[in-house]
């Protein structure tokens, strides 16, 4: 896994050097500042579904983990030897954590003791503490002697408890995380309320007093490093949107635009950290409130609702 990571991340780290290079001979500023907020998407976005695939393993993991464990602890109670019941349980399907099993099975087959195997899968797992705990505290029974089948019951009891805990809060707290939905929204309304009814009051009171105050395009006197934010921001209105460039709404379309997506991405991994206590979860959130801003954007500037 971690090879394949590498691998993809030298490859879009090659894709996105590329993009920028053509944005420079380009001499664009605004394809210059699109290609590179492509190139920030093509790196992090391959990243961020790696991050949040592993993520949903793990959980599949945990919530299997314990109906293996009732597996061992009746193949231990029934006198089998516990590197046998892992061998046994081999053969049976556990979705994700079925790959692990097959995989300690394999290894005690080749001979290796039981501890060690152990001791690999808790390293390999050691990313869910749930997962890496529950392995340490069956190893360290096996090792004392004691009641092992009560041992692992009692773990498999406990992980049940915590995943029903898990659920019992995510339902508890859907409700904060459907907050942070309707914040995204809300936002993109008040965007819209803010075209249609304040900024034709900026740009009548810019006229009226000859230009000198009021709603005006700031980037119609600009210089210097300010030159390419301009050209990123009109660069991003002309060519995703399909506004006239140099216009005020070619300005501030793309800004409402930007602010809204860091606003959705934020809003995204809160909500990920309310429902499952992780940030890398809440990368599904994100991805979905930013297709619903990019997809509320096209529409209504499409509709006319948004550009001036």
């Amino acid at each position: 896994m971690m090879k394949q990571r590498t691998r993809i991340f030298a490859i879009t780290i090659s894709i996105a050097t590329a993009l920028v290079v053509l944005g420079l001979v380009s001499r664009n500023a605004g394809i210059l500042g699109n290609a590179a907020i492509i190139s920030t998407f093509v790196v992090a976005a391959p990243q961020l579904f790696i991050s949040y695939q592993k993520f949903r393993s793990f959980k599949e993991m945990e919530e299997t983990f314990p109906t293996f464990l009732r597996d061992i602890s009746e193949s231990v109670r029934s006198g089998v030897p516990l590197y046998k019941s892992i061998q046994n349980a081999g053969k049976t399907e556990y979705g994700k954590l079925s790959a692990e099993v097959k995989r300690m099975a394999h290894q005690i087959s080749w001979g290796m003791n039981v501890e060690k195997v152990m001791d690999q899968f808790a390293e390999r797992v050691k990313a869910s503490k749930r997962l890496y705990s529950a392995v340490k505290i069956i190893r360290e029974s096996y090792l004392l002697g004691g009641n092992l089948a009560d041992t692992i019951d009692s773990v498999a009891d406990n992980s049940n408890m915590l995943e029903e805990a898990q659920r019992e809060k995510r339902s508890i707290l859907s409700q904060y995380v459907m907050l942070m939905y309707a914040i995204s929204i809300i936002f993109i309304v008040i965007v819209v309320a803010i075209n249609r009814l304040l900024v034709p009051i900026f740009e009548s009171t810019s006229k009226v007093v000859g230009g000198q105050m009021g709603l005006v395009n700031p980037c119609s006197s600009v210089s210097g490093v300010e030159v390419l934010l301009c050209g990123f921001l009109e660069g991003t209105s002309t060519t995703i949107f399909g506004l006239q460039e140099s216009s005020i709404g070619s300005y501030y379309v793309a800004l409402f635009f930007y602010m809204a997506m860091v606003q959705a991405i934020f809003s995204g991994l809160v909500a990920g950290q309310i429902s499952d206590n992780s940030l890398t979860a809440g990368i599904k959130h994100s991805l979905i409130l930013g297709g619903i801003v990019f997809g509320s954007f096209s529409i209504i500037v499409w509709t006319k609702l948004l550009g001036v």
